[in-house]
């Protein structure tokens, strides 16, 4: 049996609902073995977004000795019968999207303050790559954004960017900076996801302004409408407005091991971010292109793209390795698998009917790993003795995050 973890968003949820899962799924026989309820984030009722944010179950990162996974502000590291190894968290550290556990450290995207993280297993900061200072030597993106601090500001964590009434989200999540990838020669890839110009900043504030006001859902409401009638098809991504005034790009970054900085790939007119890499096992990179549902297949050290593949209109994020021929996607409730050789859709498998959630990665689980508690919120107050992830950030703000 081929078991894996499958995290999840839920976006317009009550307070009183879980706002995301983590699955156990037996992808042989399509049964759902486990779904247990997620460590809430600290601070997710003063997050007016009702498509994401906050909400969720976010990363995982699975060794042969322990998994690690995120909410949207904190890592926390499991043994293979689930006991709570440790946590990691850091007030510079926001927004967080993917992860991943190499050697013996824990790399962490944080979209929110546009940043690179890379934590040792005891939660210490030991280095991070700001991407607004990477984007100077990247002049082709023009994209100039000011810094929001300087490293040794980012290292104090002199602001809680994990706490939204600490800033103005639309003046720090410019870059998107939600995944990872590590390749042989030591070489990191860096996704951001969703770069955004003045323009696109400017009608954030606007949007911002009308979600305060009650306005938005009406917005959307009638957008949607208007989509039924235009294109007169299903699953469309509801955050696609018919009147786009704006575009972002998805970039993908590399940084070589003696530092040098350079572009692998650039994605322009999009209208929601990019995500989720992969290597392969020829080192060739895959990409997610969830604004057009496509799989971004590209060589890193020259840019070239091997192959780009449709393989949805649903919200295309989370990709792992089945084989060398076969990928596992999430889009959505559904898990699609994908021939990479024929460029085809070879199974689909829902695990959630619930349309407002959506798939946010997946990762295979081994076979020394029992299946995990049915809810890790209470697993992990037995185990702390903080009542949640508040308590926890509210105790850790009195110590010295560095």
């Amino acid at each position: 049996m081929t078991s894996f973890l499958v995290s999840t968003v839920r976006r317009h949820t009550p307070l009183t609902e879980p706002s995301g899962y983590l699955y156990a799924i037996d992808l042989d026989s399509h049964q759902v073995l486990q779904r247990s309820d997620i460590i809430e984030p600290a601070y997710r009722g003063l997050d007016p977004n009702p498509r994401g944010g906050m909400r969720g179950s976010k990363g995982i990162s699975v060794r042969h000795d322990q998994i690690a996974i995120a909410n949207s502000m904190i890592v926390f590291r499991y043994d293979p019968m689930w006991n709570l190894l440790g946590f990691t968290t850091h007030p510079s550290c926001a927004g967080i999207h993917d992860i991943l556990l190499h050697d013996d450290a824990l790399w962490v995207t944080s979209a929110r303050t546009d940043i690179l993280f890379q934590f040792d297993l005891d939660g210490k900061l030991i280095k991070h790559y700001d991407v607004r200072e990477i984007a100077s030597s990247l002049k082709s993106l023009n994209w100039n954004p000011p810094l929001t601090m300087k490293a040794r500001k980012i290292q104090e964590g002199s602001i809680d960017f994990r706490d939204p009434r600490t800033h103005r989200e639309e003046e720090t999540d410019n870059a998107h900076v939600n995944s990872l990838v590590l390749l042989p020669d030591g070489s990191c890839l860096i996704s951001l996801g969703f770069i955004i110009g003045k323009d696109y900043a400017k009608l954030m504030s606007v949007k911002k302004s009308m979600i305060r006001l009650g306005i938005w859902p009406l917005i959307l409401d009638v957008n949607r409408r208007a989509l039924r009638f235009i294109e007169k098809r299903e699953n469309h991504l509801d955050n696609a407005l018919v009147v786009k005034p704006a575009k972002a790009q998805s970039v993908v970054v590399r940084i070589s091991p003696n530092g040098e900085q350079s572009l692998c790939l650039v994605l322009t007119n999009m209208d929601a971010p990019s995500h989720s890499l992969q290597v392969l096992s020829d080192n060739s990179v895959i990409y997610l292109n969830t604004t057009s549902g496509t799989v971004i297949h590209f060589e890193p050290n020259s840019g070239e793209i091997l192959s780009s593949t449709k393989v949805t209109n649903g919200f295309l994020r989370g990709v792992t390795i089945l084989s060398n021929r076969f990928l596992l996607l999430g889009s959505n409730g559904q898990l699609i698998t994908l021939d990479i050789t024929s460029q085809r859709v070879v199974d689909q498998f829902t695990i959630s009917y619930d349309p407002n959630e959506s798939v946010y990665d997946v990762k295979e689980l081994p076979l020394n790993y029992a299946l995990p508690p049915q809810s890790l919120a209470e697993h992990f107050t037995q185990t702390t003795g903080y009542k949640d992830a508040e308590s926890l950030i509210n105790t850790t703000k009195s110590h010295d995050p560095s």
